[in-house]
């Protein structure tokens, strides 16, 4: 999608100049904020991100914000090997661990992980979750990023009636995030 690789350009600026980085950074701070309060995320949780791209902004809040260790994947190896190098000039490398994988793997287990996030642009959305839920733990909580109305188009979405019957986070201030939904996975 022409969204991820807009998404990365922008990043790829933030991660140069200082400036654009914290700017970028304080964009996704209330939204981090909001998911830490839906999901009542705590420094005991194992936080794992899905779509992490070249700076992982909302891995590093997560960390920040509750102080838990925090994983993230993205599938692709260059915005790994960018995102590495911004957690190591941070000194977050004992916190904040940043993997080249995909989320529709097998070779990841998911089963540790007591959070699930999922990042907007992660694609295809239905089927990274999907693959997800099957193999996370009851109680796991996943958080699904939604794009706010007028770009639903742009971006892989869930079906809807996994929509309807989640608790949701409504973000004001973020430009394209519209909300996130909070997903509980149940006992089989």
């Amino acid at each position: 999608m022409w969204m991820c690789s807009f998404t990365q350009k922008i990043e790829g600026w933030a991660m140069d100049a200082g400036f654009l980085f914290k700017l970028a950074g304080d964009y996704y701070q209330d939204v981090v904020q909001n998911e830490v309060m839906l999901a009542n995320i705590t420094k005991d949780d194992n936080i794992l991100c899905i779509g992490g791209g070249i700076c992982p902004f909302s891995a590093i809040l997560f960390q920040q914000v509750t102080g838990a260790k925090v994983t993230v994947i993205d599938n692709n190896s260059c915005c790994v090997n960018k995102a590495r190098e911004v957690i190591g000039r941070l000194g977050l490398g004992e916190s904040v661990n940043v993997i080249c994988q995909d989320g529709r793997s097998d070779t990841l287990s998911f089963a540790e992980y007591t959070v699930v996030h999922f990042a907007l642009q992660v694609s295809p959305m239905a089927t990274v979750f999907s693959h997800v839920e099957r193999q996370v733990a009851p109680n796991t909580k996943l958080l699904v990023r939604r794009p706010r109305k007028h770009l639903r188009k742009l971006y892989s979405h869930l079906p809807s009636p996994l929509l309807h019957s989640c608790p949701v986070t409504t973000h004001k201030n973020a430009r394209n995030i519209g909300s996130t939904l909070l997903y509980i996975k149940t006992a089989s």
